[in-house]
């Protein structure tokens, strides 16, 4: 299930502007899901569970870089994205920030790619991950998230309180408090008041959803 879903993914975001073109070729979900085999063949298990490799490289073949040219930088975008998407499915968490490097490979065919994970430590940057598309870092001050257009966050949303909730980080990781809201702010369907959130955490202030990824 996983698998298709990383691959609709990228079917839809690549199927107007690849499909056509890359037809018979190496396609973008299939590096997609070649890099998620790869993570979950790679993956370790540690005393606070299992941990994804952060690090990966893809290795293509001259014609077929030569096809990504111009949109490496998109592809490259949404290949980081899956990993990080799967790491939160399965419940992986990471030694540092996610990277996805590609490289050209002059003994590589057509349709013929190399793939490899790594373990690289880095700063932990937690961010919030809202459900419209838009991500935070979580950094040293609190995140507040509500309707006025001064806070870090902001809903434009009426069920939202201009000052709804906050979201900062502990020394074990990230919390959110609700600000005494009109609508309260809910973690997996129930309404909190303050609470330690982890990747697998469905928050949600208004009608928005969020979610948390740990570095």
């Amino acid at each position: 299930m996983v698998l298709k879903s990383v691959e609709n993914r990228l079917e839809r975001m690549f199927e107007r502007t690849f499909s056509r073109p890359f037809k018979n070729a190496l396609q973008p979900i299939e590096i997609g899901t070649r890099i998620v085999r790869e993570v979950d063949l790679t993956r370790r298990l540690s005393t606070q569970g299992p941990i994804s490799p952060n690090q990966v490289r893809v290795w293509l073949g001259p014609a077929d870089a030569e096809r990504f040219d111009g949109f490496q930088k998109a592809l490259v975008a949404e290949l980081e994205e899956t990993v990080r998407q799967h790491a939160v499915s399965e419940g992986y968490s990471f030694v540092g920030p996610v990277t996805v490097e590609i490289f050209v490979d002059d003994r590589l065919k057509s349709g013929d790619l190399a793939v490899k994970t790594e373990f690289v430590g880095g700063e932990s940057q937690p961010r919030l991950i809202a459900g419209d598309g838009r991500t935070f870092a979580v950094g040293e001050q609190p995140l507040i998230i509500g309707r006025s257009p001064d806070v870090a966050v902001v809903i434009n949303d009426s069920n939202v309180s201009r000052r709804h909730a906050e979201v900062w980080r502990t020394s074990e990781g990230v919390a959110i408090r609700d600000l005494q809201s009109t609508n309260g702010t809910y973690v997996n369907g129930h309404r909190v008041t303050a609470v330690s959130l982890s990747p697998r955490d469905d928050v949600m202030v208004g009608t928005l959803h969020f979610r948390i990824e740990l570095a």
